[in-house]
Order: structure tokens, then sequence, then C-alpha cells
């Protein structure tokens, strides 16, 4: 396999893929300007380089992400697309411990699970759990307005998210998995109640530091709950847990 090395401005380049929408590797970004390879030389430009490449040496479409001009997105198909208003500021996806989550539901979501997403604000997680397959997914919230903006955003992904005012306390039966971006001070009243709400396992988000973290933990095991595994991305922590013994 051979791969061709262009250069080209951001714009140009969306405005190429507009046209001929054809795998891209993104390699470098300076500015406005995208270094990018290709797998077919682009018709009427000169390649900066050209190479062999073995054909297995990677997953070509790791370097395709989204391409914006103006105000067209270009996403190639095999990305989930999840679109949320910002109208009323809930949560957009744009904060660390929300990627950190959707990576952790990803590694622990099965096929047909019962979600509860606790303080679902925009409902970004209860919708992204929904994309991955998951069967039952309730958001619950104590702010009338975070639901409303969460049933707002379900409808513009086509999917359905059950929604309930109140506190995890008011809850009954239990959830395959549970997710909850909180703040610790909310994890230290609330904990208990969630994790009765907890069947296989539970990703908690919304840990700063590792002072918090530690908290965090100890909180689990006075619950009879360990972590299994912990994501950090900015010193932000996200930790998925099970019963202690499992």
């Amino acid at each position: 396999m051979r791969r061709y090395i262009y250069r080209l401005r951001e714009d140009e380049l969306g405005e190429l893929l507009a046209e001929n929408p054809v795998p891209v590797e993104i390699l470098n970004r300076d500015g406005e300007w995208l270094t990018f390879a290709v797998y077919d030389p682009l018709e009427g430009i000169e390649p900066l380089s050209s190479e062999e490449v073995d054909e297995g040496w990677k997953d070509w479409r790791q370097g395709f992400g989204p391409v914006e001009v103006d105000d067209f997105l270009i996403v190639p198909p095999w990305k989930k697309v999840v679109f949320i208003n910002p109208g009323m500021a809930f949560g957009t996806g744009f904060h660390p411990t929300t990627r950190l989550c959707i990576r952790m539901l990803k590694e622990t979501l099965k096929e047909g699970d019962s979600i509860l997403d606790v303080g679902t604000g925009s409902g970004v997680l209860a919708i992204v759990s929904r994309l991955l397959g998951a069967g039952r997914v309730v958001g619950i919230d104590i702010s009338k307005d975070a639901l409303r903006a969460c049933e707002e955003n379900a409808r513009l992904n086509g999917v359905e998210v059950e929604t309930l005012l109140g506190r995890p306390g008011e809850l009954a039966g239990s959830f395959d998995v549970v997710v909850a971006n909180l703040e610790l001070q909310i994890f230290e009243k609330e904990l208990p109640d969630i994790l009765r709400l907890v069947g296989r396992q539970a990703v908690l988000s919304g840990i700063y530091r590792r002072d918090e973290l530690l908290s965090l933990l100890d909180l689990l095991g006075q619950e009879g709950f360990q972590a299994d595994r912990i994501l950090e991305e900015e010193d932000w922590y996200c930790v998925r847990v099970g019963h202690a013994g499992d």
C-alpha cells in the first residue's frame, strides 16, 4: 500500500472532502494548516511526498476525524454522532469527566444492559448509553429544566430515555450499570443510595485530583465496593466499581 502526503488549509481540506469523501489520516496540525495522508493520489494536487506502508501498519480510520467547514460538519460513517442543544448548559461533553465516563461506558456496557444516569443533566451519558446498545436507560435529576433538556436531546438523537425527577434514594430495584458524574460532596451524601441500585457495576466520575480519588475509594470500601478500573485525564478521575470480592 502507498500513501500520499499533502498539506492544505483546513477549509480547503473540508471543501475537498465535501466533494470527494475519501479516507484521510491527519498527521499534523499547524494553525489552520493540516498535513495529512491519503491512500490514493488526489487529482490536481501535487503531494509533498509518498511512501510505501504495510497494509496492517494501523487502522487508517483512526486518523479520519470530523472536519468543520462553516456550518457543516463532515463526519465519517463509523463515528457515532451525539446532538446536544447548547442552549441550556447542563453538560455538552466538553468536560474531561464526561469524556472519561464515555470511555468507561464503552468498556463496561453490554448489549441490552439497563442503565441509570444519576444527575443526567443534558442527557449526554444516557444518550451515549443507548447508542452503545443499552436497553432501558433512565436519567434522574433534581432539576426539571435538566430533565426537559435531556428529553429534548434524546429526541434530537432519535433514542428513548426515561426521565425521573428526584434522588437515587427514591428509586427501587437495580440497574446493570449505574453512571454518576457528580462532585465528591454529592457522593458523600448520595453514595449509599447510588450503590444500592447497582446490579453489576457503577461508573463514577467528577473526582478532581488524587486526594478526592482516595476519599471516594475510602467511601466505596465502607459500602463494600472496590474499584476495578480507574481512568484519568487532566487530574480528573473516573472509577469503575463492583461489589468487593466479585
